[in-house]
């Protein structure tokens, strides 16, 4: 059987400032990794995570 949870948290201000942070940065990093995938053209490779990590 599988059980489902559900949580809400209540953030400080200061944790939410931290929060927005973090998925802002995040935000740009999967942007950017999406602009190169699309940059490559159709048929070719794609980098692997390890690469796309490096970059």
């Amino acid at each position: 059987m599988k059980s489902r949870y559900q949580y809400r948290i209540y953030p400080t201000l200061g944790q939410q400032t931290e929060l927005a942070k973090l998925f802002g940065c995040c935000r740009v990093v999967w942007n950017d990794a999406l602009a190169l995938i699309k940059a490559i053209p159709q048929g070719e490779k794609w980098p692997s995570n390890a690469q796309l990590q490096r970059l």
